[in-house]
């Protein structure tokens, strides 16, 4: 039987255990080479954190991705075997936290960038590969501590070793307490949006600098919110499983599991770290932001809903998480 393009691109991405040890090393050797050359050049402005008055980063994350690359690889090569396990294990989820966090920032680099064209391109480039590079060093942390632990890098149990075929869970909800946690990620936006209505229709005080948004603007807030409590009702649903009777042509089929998840790690770190520190710093008067304004409300909506989304998200991954069976108890393959 002849296999799709689509059937193809999930059963790449089924066999993520196999590539991901040696994309993380690619990859890591690759940018850390680059961040290497642009240091020797001169280079001071990696992620841009010495506009902010930090202390330059470019000499040490050279420094990490080039041996980021080397962990990466001694979990997939035969020499990697002579170190213990717990120390490989221990630098690739190093190398994935500490790439993830230069990251975090990447969404609203590219919404300033697409808004206003005045973001820095640069930086928004070097977040987006670190981003990449988390992501694959997370891949290969979590293969390596499965493949240790002696249970399927696949699926992180154990089972027999002629459980080839996959099955995945049927659609269902996620705990109570995570949906409770959902419900009101989405809830955070709606200080967030009053306000910006009340600064619409011409009450004084509400925006900073006297600024009266126009009703386009408002309504792309609308539909912007709208998504963002879409995705996240998703992933605690049953219809984030499988495509629900509106979706037409896709109705019953399972929904791939990168769909959501990939926008979703996007999207998380960002609005949490935003939100959250813009709130600690409004509180503390460094912003010179009215915590209880504009300002706090917006810290309230990105906080709140990047924490919601991250632990939506963690829940999404472990329900969805297709389980290796055996072909005697189990039909065809469901990748």
């Amino acid at each position: 039987m002849e296999v799709g393009m689509g059937g193809r691109v999930a059963s790449s991405i089924g066999r993520w255990p196999r590539w991901a040890g040696h994309a993380a090393s690619g990859a890591a050797a690759l940018y850390g080479c680059v961040l290497l050359v642009a240091a020797l050049l001169g280079y001071r402005s990696f992620l841009g954190v010495t506009d902010l008055g930090l202390p330059d980063v470019t000499w040490p994350g050279a420094v990490v991705l080039l041996v980021g690359s080397v962990v990466a690889a001694a979990t997939v090569r035969p020499w990697g075997r002579r170190v213990p396990s717990r120390v490989l294990s221990a630098g690739a989820w190093g190398v994935a936290l500490l790439a993830l966090a230069g990251s975090c920032m990447v969404l609203l680099h590219l919404i300033q960038l697409v808004l206003t064209g005045t973001a820095d391109g640069v930086i928004f480039v070097e977040r987006l590969c670190l981003a990449a590079v988390g992501a694959l060093f997370t891949a290969t942390a979590l293969a390596h501590t499965r493949r240790s632990a002696g249970v399927c890098v696949r699926c992180g149990w154990a089972h027999q070793a002629d459980a080839t075929n996959r099955r995945h869970p049927a659609p269902h909800a996620a705990p109570p307490i995570v949906r409770r946690i959902a419900y009101a990620g989405c809830c955070a936006f709606l200080p967030y949006l009053v306000l910006h209505t009340l600064g619409a229709a011409g009450v004084p005080g509400i925006e900073p600098g006297g600024f009266r948004p126009t009703w386009y603007m408002l309504l792309a807030g609308y539909c912007g919110v709208g998504l963002a409590v879409f995705l996240l009702l998703g992933l605690v649903r049953p219809w984030g499983m499988v495509f629900p009777r509106w979706t037409l042509w896709w109705a019953g089929r399972r929904v791939p599991r990168f769909l959501p998840l990939t926008p979703v790690w996007l999207i998380a770190p960002t609005f949490a770290v935003y939100g959250t520190t813009s709130g600690i710093l409004a509180g503390a008067g460094v912003l010179g932001d009215d915590l209880f304004g504009i300002g706090g409300a917006a810290s309230l909506a990105f906080g709140a809903y990047g924490w919601a989304l991250a632990v939506a998200a963690v829940s999404y991954q472990l329900r969805t998480r297709p389980l290796c069976v055996s072909e005697r108890t189990s039909g065809p393959p469901t990748e």
